[in-house]
């Protein structure tokens, strides 16, 4: 790993693991920080997949998503591509709130149940899945978004952040923020191998839309209510520090409204032509360019992914990154 040399510098001179692979190379202020999970091979089959499904009489939800996530996971090249055997897995999804799944602030259980078990099969020795929830009591957000009964079932070991994990991070070239407080976890390579980060798109107050980028929110500590003041530039600083090896953006269902705690099903889309559909890509950047989409933006419209893209995380013509839809 070459900690002189900028991301941007890394993006610009198309150093990359497999077709475009962006990644975080400078974080030499650490110690024991963990690298960018290589992906092997000379190149992944597509950068950018989206799959569409749809549950109908035949297929309920939790095998639709099941084939939406393999078929996914299959065309970006195989999870053998990324986690080797004997490796530490962190799934991070979204389970910030104390909402059933068809309310769509939560992500959806049986994407994550459907990652954690092709992880194993892959050969890791074990998948952690972890969220900082904004709930006072996590447990309640982990039993009633239904992650924790499915992630348990599919062989995860399903865990609360502890507060002495979280440990004050330098944050090089950051914008706005010098430091912060990042989990432990998901920083060093003694306890993660691979990190995949499996938001849910939703409509939010403060960002206006929340997706991959924002999601790193629940991977950090400190005051994060006071991260909503100049949201755009600081969810690109702390990017600048969480190395995601791989994204799976839920937008299976949407929130169109009200976000980021929801509560109304009234403002969950489940309509084919804007939902019911994953995105897989290792460029977070990319997801959420896409995932604006969805919501009628353009990525540049969104600032916290153009103050991420002018940061050199990622690409924002999601295009450009051999983009391509499978339907199930």
């Amino acid at each position: 790993m070459k900690d002189n040399i900028s991301r941007r510098t890394f993006l610009k001179t198309g150093i990359a693991v497999g077709a475009g692979l962006y990644g975080l190379s400078y974080l030499s202020s650490f110690e024991r920080p963990r690298p960018l999970k290589s992906l092997k091979g000379n190149s992944l089959k597509k950068d950018l997949v989206v799959v569409h499904g749809d549950v109908d009489e035949r297929n309920d939800e939790r095998s639709v998503i099941t084939k939406m996530v393999r078929s996914g996971i299959e065309a970006i090249g195989g999870m053998d591509k990324l986690v080797s055997r004997g490796d530490n897995v962190v799934i991070k999804p979204n389970i910030a709130w104390d909402r059933k799944p068809e309310y769509a602030v939560n992500t959806n259980p049986f994407v994550v149940a459907a990652l954690v078990g092709i992880c194993l099969e892959a050969g890791a020795n074990r998948v952690k899945v972890i969220d900082h929830t904004c709930a006072s009591n996590p447990d309640t957000s982990y039993t009633n978004s239904g992650i924790e009964k499915a992630a348990k079932e599919a062989g995860a070991l399903v865990r609360f952040v502890n507060k002495d994990l979280f440990r004050d991070i330098k944050i090089p070239d950051g914008k706005v923020l010098a430091s912060w407080k990042f989990y432990e976890d998901l920083i060093y390579q003694d306890e993660t191998d691979v990190l995949i980060n499996v938001p849910i798109a939703k409509q939010h107050s403060a960002s206006r839309l929340s997706m991959a980028l924002k999601n790193t929110l629940g991977m950090v500590g400190g005051n994060r209510g006071s991260l909503h003041k100049d949201i755009h530039p600081k969810i690109a600083d702390l990017n600048k520090v969480v190395k995601v090896d791989l994204t799976i953006l839920d937008a299976f269902r949407t929130l169109r409204r009200h976000g980021p705690t929801g509560g109304r099903l009234e403002d969950v889309d489940n309509n084919v032509e804007t939902a019911r559909r994953l995105v897989f890509c290792v460029d977070p950047v990319s997801v959420d360019s896409y995932g604006a989409t969805l919501f009628g933006y353009q990525g540049k419209d969104i600032g916290y992914i153009g103050e991420s893209y002018e940061a050199g995380l990622g690409e924002i013509d999601f295009r450009l990154r051999g983009f391509e839809e499978v339907t199930i």
